[in-house]
C-alpha cells in the first residue's frame, strides 16, 4: 500500500499575529457545521502537539463546535508515518469524524538580526562645514539568530471520497521567534480560529 506523504513529523513552534497571512477556500464552499471535528497537529514533540491540539479543541468548544484532539485516534505510541493512507482514513471514519483540521510545519528560515536597537554617536565635534562631510558613526551591540516558521493548516471534509475535493480550506502563516511552544500554541490557535470563525469556514 502507498504510504502517506503529507504527514511529516516536525516540531510546532509558533508566535504572535491576529490572523492567517494567506488563505485559500474551495470554490463555492460557504462553510459547514461539522458533527464531529478532529484536530491534528503533526509534530515529533509530543508536548507541543498535545498543547496545540488541546488549545484548538478548547477554543472550538467554547464556540459550540464539537471537536476532539487527535491523541485519542493517533496516540503517542502510534507512529503516523508508518500508517498507510487507508489505515489513517479508517481510524478517522470508524470514530465518526466528518471533519479534520490538520496543522503542520512547511519550512524554517533563519537570519542574523541586530540585538537591541543600533544607536549613533558623533565622530567628532566639528564645525558644520566639516560635519557635513563626516556624518555619524553607528554602533550595534551584536546579533542573534532569528528563526521564522511557516505553518499551514488544512480543513478536510472526510465524507468526501475524492482527496482533492475533500480539501475545503487552507491557511498559511509565517511566525517568528516564538518564546515557547506552550504560549505559541495559544497564540496560533487564536489566529487560526479568528480566521476560520470570522469567515464562517467552520460554523
Amino acid at each position: 500500500m502507498k504510504k502517506i506523504s503529507l504527514l511529516f513529523l516536525i516540531p510546532l513552534l509558533i508566535s504572535c499575529s491576529s490572523t492567517m497571512n494567506s488563505t485559500w477556500t474551495k470554490e463555492n464552499y460557504s462553510g459547514k457545521k461539522f458533527d464531529k471535528l478532529l484536530v491534528l497537529a503533526i509534530s515529533k514533540n509530543m508536548a507541543a502537539r498535545k498543547s496545540f491540539e488541546e488549545t484548538v479543541v478548547e477554543k472550538l468548544r467554547e464556540e459550540g463546535i464539537n471537536a476532539t484532539d487527535a491523541l485519542y485516534v493517533f496516540p503517542p505510541t502510534s507512529d503516523i508515518k508508518n500508517l498507510t493512507e487507508q489505515e489513517i482514513e479508517e481510524r478517522i471514519k470508524v470514530s465518526g469524524y466528518d471533519g479534520l483540521l490538520v496543522t503542520y510545519l512547511v519550512d524554517i528560515t533563519s537570519r542574523d538580526v541586530s540585538v537591541n536597537d543600533s544607536y549613533y554617536y558623533p565622530r567628532g565635534y566639528y564645525g558644520y562645514r566639516r560635519y557635513i562631510y563626516s556624518g555619524y558613526g553607528y554602533y550595534n551591540t551584536g546579533y542573534r539568530e532569528e528563526k521564522s516558521y511557516i505553518l499551514e493548516t488544512r480543513l478536510y471534509d472526510t465524507t468526501i471520497s475524492d482527496p482533492e475535493a475533500s480539501v475545503l480550506w487552507s491557511g498559511q502563516s509565517e511566525v517568528t521567534n516564538p518564546s515557547s511552544y506552550h504560549s505559541g500554541s495559544k497564540t496560533y490557535a487564536k489566529r487560526l480560529l479568528n480566521t476560520l470563525l470570522k469567515n464562517r469556514i467552520i460554523q
